[in-house]
């Protein structure tokens, strides 16, 4: 009867295999960070062009005061001052979800070399029970032509 193959490192592979879920998770939540702080940037770029477009259509035919002018400008202004924030904080995103993605990156070569451990050590294991079997046959063919021999 030959025992089951029984990796010494197995919790070891198994915490690592946790790390790794946790990095992906991770990730995964910077990469959402970064989705959504890029909306907003397109938000704002969008919000300005239809500001400048509607200030366009206005110049065309109707007539406006100095203050709508005044306005508008002041109003431009802010949009422009919020998108070159909101390029910062998609940059600042965007740097946290690389590093994000490099963290996850060793987690993952990090079981990887777990894995590729077990497997030489499965393999090196079913090599040995294949020549115990091997050993044990021969035994038993040795045994048999001496019985055969004898009688």
């Amino acid at each position: 009867m030959t025992k089951a193959f029984n990796f010494s490192l197995q919790k070891v592979l198994d915490i690592r295999e946790m790390v790794e879920d946790t990095k992906a998770m991770d990730l995964q939540k910077a990469q959402a960070e970064t989705e959504l702080e890029q909306q907003k940037l397109s938000q704002v770029q969008t919000e300005k062009s239809d500001l400048v477009q509607g200030s366009r259509r206005t110049d065309d035919g109707g007539s406006i005061t100095i203050q709508e002018l005044s306005n508008r400008t002041a109003y431009a202004d802010q949009l422009t001052e919020k998108i070159e924030q909101q390029g910062e904080a998609v940059a600042t995103s965007q740097v946290k979800t690389d590093e994000q993605r490099q963290v996850y990156i060793k987690a993952s070569k990090d079981k990887m070399v777990m894995e590729k451990l077990k497997e030489h050590h499965h393999e090196a294991y079913r090599k040995k029970i294949n020549q115990d079997q091997v050993k044990v046959e021969s035994e038993i063919a040795a045994r048999t032509s001496r019985e055969g021999g004898l009688a």
